[in-house]
């Protein structure tokens, strides 16, 4: 929900509600506090009694329509009572703080029920109702989401969308996965039951879970062994080109920071935060690598931006530190919040969530490209229904544009979010395709020292310089698809080896081929 919405919690947790009677009054005082830690669950238990039919206290059903705002998938519920509660409340010439709070609360869920037309009209009643400028401007923002979903609704997206399965989906909250470029393996995150990640108060610490495709399917994942004792919260964030250095957010304390861990023949490493200037005494939440590990996108809510958390950009330093990071600027950055940026391996398409722009509701899922004079674009609102009236914040799509990964509330998930694929149809131009390859020593052992270039057959332009994967041999390389390319592999003491090959066009990259694989190659010695 959106940020303001904390602050009118406040007011109804301060007793904004005339108390009517004693012992209604210690039930109500109970749910606000449950309230404000967040505990809507419990808080509706507590309103239970006070809700029943026929016998109705107005503050208890105000009270637990607000609730039902805050618990994802239940917005029929929430519409129910908000209703009820505006009958209650109703709005006169002179209303009351209750009244205006109800129908402010109703609005919102008719939004988040697809009644977008219905909530354009209880905004303008409720911009004459009131003066307070810190409300007109959340009817006014509340306003112009519905506005901007009658838009975006009028020309739905084509796509299909399947759920990846029991092996990676629980009945619990899993999201934001992040994959390897040949989609060979996912991490994402989870606060599935584990013993000894209790919260106080219930539930369970979030932690980063992990999967790998074999024999044609994920298999079941496992939580990632991460080295070191930690208790709270670690989230999936970002994942180099390679696979072997993740990146990830963790609580310390108020703030949270990034951290890495690179993987080895020994298993992760220790996780250290990144250095400043990407961490902060302020909150970093999300980041992005570049195929190339020299440039990194990341989200952070320091001073000196447009407003909340603004998406910045760094360069990787001849002396390998990071340099001083720079505001993505006006075309991607608003005064609301920007989160979870991710840039696509083509290096000049970026892709992240904002409030602001022309969001249909909270987060929408936004896209800048990089043009030749090297400016960002204005962003562009990747439409509905990947973007809803609710936040939509996690979207990985592939190098070659065809699928997405993403998590989502969908009728007949497993319980919470679950992770699903969002694939394209086939008339849907993608011109991207991962190539993929294993060099070997002559006794079949993984060759990392290895220099792989590549270079277009046609134009003879140098396509990128790689290099193996030190523990299995493997490059991955993205190119365009439908040319012909040549392969150089040199390392000092072996012969050097060429290699052309051909890159079909996208119909070869289905669901279940994850990428273009050219033979592997075994180095001979000189």
């Amino acid at each position: 929900m959106r940020n303001y919405l904390l602050i009118l919690a406040f007011l109804i947790c301060c007793g904004c509600f005339e108390i009517k009677a004693q012992t209604p009054a210690r039930l109500i005082q109970k749910a606000k506090t449950e309230i404000s830690k967040e505990d809507y669950l419990s808080a509706l238990e507590t309103l239970k009694p006070l809700v029943q039919e026929g016998n109705e206290n107005s503050e208890a059903v105000l009270l637990t329509g607000y609730c039902y705002l805050y618990i994802p998938g239940e917005d029929a519920k929430a519409l129910h009572y908000l209703e009820l509660a505006s009958r209650f409340f109703p709005l006169e010439k002179k209303p009351s703080r209750n009244a205006i709070e109800s129908h402010f609360y109703l609005a919102m869920a008719l939004h988040q029920n697809y009644k977008f037309n219905e909530a354009i009209e209880l905004y303008k009643r409720l911009l004459s109702s009131t003066k307070q400028k810190n409300l007109l401007s959340a009817f006014n923002r509340e306003m112009a989401y519905s506005i901007n979903a009658l838009e975006l609704t009028k020309n739905p997206l084509k796509y299909q969308i399947y759920a990846l399965g029991q092996a990676i989906n629980s009945p619990y909250e899993d999201h934001s996965p992040i994959v390897a470029l040949d989609e060979s393996t996912i991490y994402f995150t989870s606060n599935r039951p584990e013993k000894g990640m209790e919260r106080t108060g219930g539930g369970f610490f979030e932690s980063i879970y992990v999967s790998h495709w074999r024999d044609g399917g994920w298999t079941r994942a496992e939580k990632l062994a991460l080295p070191g004792e930690y208790f709270g919260n670690r989230a999936t964030v970002s994942l180099s080109s390679d696979g072997q250095t993740l990146i990830f957010f963790q609580n310390d304390g108020y703030s949270g920071s990034l951290y890495t861990s690179r993987y080895t023949f020994n298993g992760w490493t220790e996780p250290v935060p990144l250095p400043e200037p990407i961490n902060s005494t302020h909150i970093e939440t999300h980041a992005s690598l570049s195929s190339d590990g020299t440039t990194i996108w990341f989200s952070s809510d320091r001073p000196g931006g447009y407003g909340g958390k603004d998406i910045y950009v760094s360069y990787l330093l001849p002396d390998g530190s990071w340099g001083q990071p720079l505001n993505a600027g006006a075309n991607i950055n608003t005064p609301l919040d920007e989160e979870s940026p991710f840039i696509h391996p083509d290096g000049t398409t970026l892709y992240f969530s904002s409030e602001g722009h022309n969001s249909m509701g909270g987060y929408d899922i936004f896209k800048s490209e990089l043009d030749d004079k090297g400016k960002w674009s204005k962003a562009v609102n990747i439409g509905y229904p990947i973007n809803t009236p609710d936040d939509d914040i996690f979207y990985l799509p592939t190098p070659d544009g065809q699928r997405v990964y993403y998590s989502s509330r969908q009728i007949g998930g497993m319980g919470a979010s679950d992770i699903y694929i969002i694939a394209f149809p086939e008339d849907d131009a993608r011109s991207l395709a991962v190539v993929a390859s294993h060099i070997f020593n002559p006794d079949k052992t993984p060759m990392g020292e290895a220099v792989i270039r590549v270079f277009d057959t046609e134009t003879a332009q140098s396509m990128g310089v790689y290099r193996p994967n030190t523990l299995t041999g493997k490059f991955v390389a993205i190119l365009p698809s439908g040319r012909s390319y040549r392969l150089e592999i040199e390392n000092q003491g072996f012969k050097k080896i060429d290699h052309q090959f051909f890159v079909p066009l996208r119909d070869v990259f289905g669901t279940r081929q994850r990428a273009f694989y050219v033979p592997s190659f075994i180095m001979e010695k000189e």
